[in-house]
């Protein structure tokens, strides 16, 4: 082990001269530190006795103010890379290290390590001497910087709105990034220190000499200026893979800028970033791996996937679209992949997602979209967990490798998420590489403070590798008893926590046995109870089958005497009810209207219409003059005339007023009582719709039974399926059907209720038939042969049996050249009106009384 730590010892020494000779690190005693290791080797005035881990923890108490002195004299870039993590709490530590290292020591002081450098450092050439500085950097920045091109903007600050403005006006001479000998380039913009608030122009494609007239608004007051710095990233953008950091840009001073707070047009050089972090990276993971800390670095495979954002929508989309390389994890050599998408914030999982499982093959191909609905408020809030699993049939599902996307995210994950937010409505598709899900995941995705870490990594190296022998830091600490009272204390505070925590995992195991204990005794009561109550269930079912049978029995015994009783009550009942349904009908239709028909006096055409198919018709009941026209077989729309001069004469005035409906009607049969529309509703088989014309609203609907509307009502009128008809007794309606054999039907409708009151099977045939109507109580059934005529009515039925066909003569029509659409009568004027051939028709009728009633 000795030899591991000063192998460890020199490593770490060795990178910290290489910080210092490539000019990482900028200070006057970096040289004399490389000196310093140079002449390790040398002859040294030093004691043999000295211990050698003093040397190191002596670099390392010198090195802690090189790492802040660095970060105040650079630009916003730097300060981050050496600033002691905990602040100034590094001064503190630097203090105790020194107390502990007692330089006070004869056998080891800094008056010691001078003489030393003085004896050793006679004829050494010092090239920091021969050293020139550039004139032309006002900040101290090195001469041999590469410069990548020039950056125009211009910078003002809006005094009432305390905003910073800055607009970017064109980038020239950059470098090509592509193989084309070209680059995409883009501007991201941040107002140092605060890194949340980011801005980024759009992307220009294919130019080295971009111009992009964007202006950015930064909230910042003015009097924060001063310790505010503008950071300006210039990168080439690449859709499947990471984006170039093509150089950047620091603005600091703003109040020593010439015509500021007016505008100032500023052209500055977009210097050359090193690819520095990478190199400190790998040296790190080299002293990780010295440590036994690394683990190894395994190829899982990338996943190429898209992301898409639609503000309006507030729908994040991710289409995973494939894979490659991925980690053999059967062992045929293959593995059964699939994608889970998990929607995360804070730490915690909102939602999940996952695709079809890819069988026996390391390069799948999904192309499957996962939709999150996510807010446009909360889409910084959240963040993607993409974990690409092994399926397994037996045992548990294994993760191959993880990936994150977001603003937590880093390096790619972070660059993809903000390219989506940047171009909304626009898949973005990206390869990203896996890694394990373990600690060490967080080390694979550099965290945001990796440069921090990474160098108090180097410096606790440096102390690990000085503490050589354990027996020598026990000697040490030995000579510091505040230390040792110190630890003591320390350790008795770690002994009395692990006590309480040893406690009260006893006690929580012994209240865990209890409750073991007492669930055991309830289930055996619950399956005491449950054996229980099945043998009552069965002793149950067992009477209630010996009952079924005793019942059965007693049945089969009286089955003769109960037919001979049941035949008999059937028969009165059927007596009583035909009584019943005899008075009821007689009842129904009172013997108030006695009117019957003998013939048609004469006919009137009132008005001509285009239109071969339609009704009209005023209110049955209500002594109204309005007259009301609804034009073809289907429509929705009702005209109303203030007289039946209004309706003859267009000319008239006032005009019809136009009456739009809510659903539309079907056939010819609609009828007006009481102020409300009745009709047939379109698309509907047998709905019957009762519609206010003054509210404009359904006031109620019903549903006809017996096969309504399966069949049409009068062949010659090919639209009709139920007709309705008024009379002195109130609404009817006539139909046909499958189950009637070709026969109409009479329902009587109470139109208040919309209820059935009675129906009658007819014994008019509906063949040949072209309209109907009723007359006190008579159905009156017109056919015509072949629709040409002659019209006459040869079908008359009365349900009281009062009129019957050889009493009525036969009613001629006048001949017609086609068939009628609609006869409705209407009792309050005592005459039909018709339509036919797009004439509107008024037939005056002769009539006599009926028979008396017996």
């Amino acid at each position: 082990m000795p030899g591991a730590r000063d192998a460890l010892c020199h490593q770490a020494l060795q990178l910290l001269a290489e910080l210092c000779a490539r000019g990482a690190l900028e200070h006057d005693s970096c040289q004399d530190f490389i000196y310093h290791l140079r002449d390790r080797a040398r002859p040294r005035l030093r004691d043999p006795a000295e211990p050698p881990y003093r040397e190191a923890l002596l670099v390392y108490v010198q090195l802690i103010p090189w790492f802040r002195f660095r970060a105040k004299k650079n630009g916003a870039m730097m300060e981050g890379l050496y600033k002691m993590p905990f602040g100034q709490a590094g001064i503190g530590v630097h203090n105790s290290i020194r107390r502990q290292l007692n330089l006070s020591n004869p056998d080891f002081n800094i008056q010691q390590l001078q003489k030393q450098e003085q004896l050793t450092g006679i004829g050494r050439i010092k090239p920091e001497l021969y050293k020139q500085r550039s004139l032309d950097n006002e900040d101290g920045k090195r001469s041999n910087s590469k410069a990548c091109g020039k950056l125009n903007f211009i910078l003002k600050y809006d005094c009432d709105l305390e905003q910073l403005i800055v607009k970017i006006h064109k980038a020239v001479n950059l470098p090509a990034k592509d193989f084309s000998g070209t680059s995409d380039p883009y501007v991201k913009i941040y107002l140092l220190p605060d890194r949340k608030t980011k801005h980024q122009t759009k992307v220009h494609r294919k130019t080295l000499n971009p111009v992009f007239d964007e202006v950015f608004l930064f909230p910042v007051p003015y009097n924060d200026l001063v310790a505010r710095k503008l950071h300006f990233s210039v990168y080439d953008f690449d859709r499947f893979s990471r984006h170039d950091l093509i150089g950047q840009v620091v603005v600091d001073h703003f109040l020593d800028l010439a015509d500021f707070p007016r505008e100032c047009i500023l052209w500055k050089d977009i210097e050359y970033v090193t690819n520095f972090i990478g190199e400190l990276r790998s040296s790190v993971t080299q002293l990780k791996t010295l440590t036994c800390v690394s683990r190894d670095n395994v190829d899982l495979g990338e996943l190429m996937f898209s992301l898409c954002y639609l503000p309006t929508a507030g729908r994040l989309t991710i289409t995973i679209i494939k894979a490659r390389n991925l980690k053999a994890m059967d062992i045929t050599g293959a593995s059964d992949p699939y994608v889970k998408v998990s929607l995360m914030s804070d730490g915690r999982r909102l939602k999940k997602r996952k695709t079809s499982t890819k069988r026996n093959t390391l390069n799948p191909v999904y192309n499957e979209a996962i939709v999150f609905d996510i807010p446009p408020e909360n889409i910084d809030q959240i963040y993607l967990s993409i974990a690409v699993m092994d399926y397994d049939r037996v045992g548990h599902n294994e993760i191959i490798g993880v990936c994150q996307v977001g603003n937590e995210a880093e390096r790619l994950g972070r660059d993809h998420w903000s390219e989506m937010l940047s171009y909304p409505r626009k898949p973005i598709a990206h390869w990203h590489s896996l890694v394990e899900l373990n600690e060490d995941y967080k080390t694979k995705t550099v965290p945001k403070n990796f440069p921090e870490i990474s160098f108090v990594f180097i410096l606790l190296a440096l102390i690990q590798c000085s503490l050589t022998s354990h027996a020598q830091m026990i000697c040490h600490f030995a000579q510091d008893p505040a230390m040792v009272h110190y630890i003591y204390q320390r350790f008795q505070v770690l002994e009395q926590g692990l006590q309480k925590c040893t406690q009260a995992t006893r006690e929580y195991i012994q209240d865990f046995q209890e409750f073991s204990k007492n669930i055991s005794v309830m289930l055996g009561r619950c399956q005491t109870y449950t054996s229980e109550y099945k043998s009552a269930v069965h002793n149950l079912a067992l009477r209630v089958e010996r009952t079924q049978r005793e019942i059965d029995y007693l049945e089969y015994l009286r089955e003769a005497e109960v037919c001979t009783e049941s035949e008999d009550k059937m028969l009165a009942e059927k007596q009583v009810q035909g009584a019943e349904e005899e008075k009821r009908i007689r009842t129904l239709l009172n013997a108030s209207c006695d009117n019957m028909l003998m013939g048609i006096k004469s006919l009137k055409i009132v008005k001509k219409t285009m239109d071969t198919d339609g009704s009209w018709m005023k209110d049955a009941v209500r002594d109204s003059p309005k007259v009301y026209l609804l034009i073809g077989s289907r429509n929705n729309t009702v005209w109303e005339f203030a007289s039946i001069r209004a309706f003859m004469e267009d000319s008239t005035k006032p005009a019809p007023r136009k009456l739009i409906l809510t659903h539309s009607w079907q056939g010819t049969g609609q009828v007006i009582y009481k102020g409300f529309l009745f009709f047939h509703s379109q698309g509907t088989p047998n709905e019957i719709i009762k519609y206010n014309l003054q509210k404009r609203t359904v006031e109620d609907r019903m549903l006809l039974l017996g096969g309504a509307g399966r069949a049409l009502a009068y062949p010659r009128s090919p639209s009709t399926y139920i007709d309705l008809a008024v009379d002195e007794h109130g609404l009817w309606a006539i139909h046909s059907g499958p189950s009637t054999h070709g026969h109409l039907v009479l329902t009587k409708i109470e139109p208040d209720t919309l209820g059935v009151e009675h129906s009658w099977d007819t014994p008019c045939r509906s063949q040949d038939a072209e309209a109907s109507f009723l007359l006190c109580g008579v159905l009156y059934v017109v056919y015509s042969s072949g629709g040409l005529g002659p019209h006459r009515i040869t079908c008359v039925y009365d349900p009281l049996g009062t009129v019957i066909e050889e009493d009525l003569p036969n009613v001629f029509f006048p001949r017609r050249s086609r068939s009628h659409s609609m006869i409705h009568y209407n009792p309050r004027d005592k005459q039909l009106y018709a339509w036919n051939d797009g004439n509107q028709i008024i037939y005056k009728l002769q009539t006599k009384r009926k028979q008396p009633l017996q």
